[in-house]
């Protein structure tokens, strides 16, 4: 299947939303023909260059960006809202003008009736629920429950694209298509995140209480 790819300093993960503001003119022409022919284009993560100018070197796997909604504004550019869909690995390179297409093949992942991913799927949801709740009190935020996904594998997407790590580590959890890894390496980044921010939230605690105290 040919694909039009947008390289872009980010990755996206099936079920997660990325906003998108579209001023250059070969991405103009680009999201107003999949607009038209009401059909996907693909994001991947530059390896190499940059996202303004010269087509940059993309990474081969990525994932199918649907056009959710679009914001027309002047002089052609847009604002969307798009929703992750699909892993895919770009077999070849069909056209870099105006935009890169690709051809490009769809990856499926494994998780079915594993028990093991299940098993971490318990402890990825724990990990992660904590995660939040201190990313929140670092921010002096109330804590809040956080719906996830039942499935191991909806989950370690839904994980892989809230963690606050490098883009790369995004990139290797993505193309990681066995669940059960990707559950495994969520819960040891979860579990150093959280063991760095358990310290920083007792000192942000103890900062407001002083604050307090100086106030009365």
């Amino acid at each position: 299947m040919k694909l039009p790819l947008f390289p872009l300093n980010t990755v996206l993960f099936p079920g997660a939303i990325l906003p998108l503001h579209i001023f250059e003119e070969r991405y103009k022409l680009m999201i107003a023909r999949c607009i038209e022919e009401r059909r996907p284009f693909g994001i991947l993560l530059i390896r190499k260059g940059y996202e303004v100018g010269d087509t940059a070197e993309p990474f081969d796997v990525g994932t199918t960006a649907h056009i959710a909604r679009v914001d027309e504004l002047e002089e052609g550019k847009m604002n969307l809202v798009c929703l992750g869909g699909k892993r895919f690995r770009t077999v070849r390179v069909v056209s870099e003008e105006p935009y890169l297409t690709g051809e490009v093949e769809f990856l499926s992942s494994t998780s079915a009736d594993d028990s093991k991913a299940k098993e971490l799927s318990d402890d990825a949801g724990s990990l992660f629920a904590e995660y939040v709740r201190l990313y929140l009190a670092m921010s002096n935020q109330w804590a809040r429950s956080v719906e996830m996904p039942g499935e191991p594998d909806g989950l370690a997407d839904f994980i892989g694209a809230r963690l606050g790590v490098a883009p790369q580590v995004k990139q290797r959890l993505l193309e990681e298509l066995s669940a059960r890894t990707r559950l495994a390496l969520e819960v040891q980044i979860l579990g150093e995140a959280i063991r760095e921010m358990t310290p920083r939230v007792e000192e942000a605690r103890i900062m407001r209480w002083h604050g307090f105290a100086v106030m009365n």
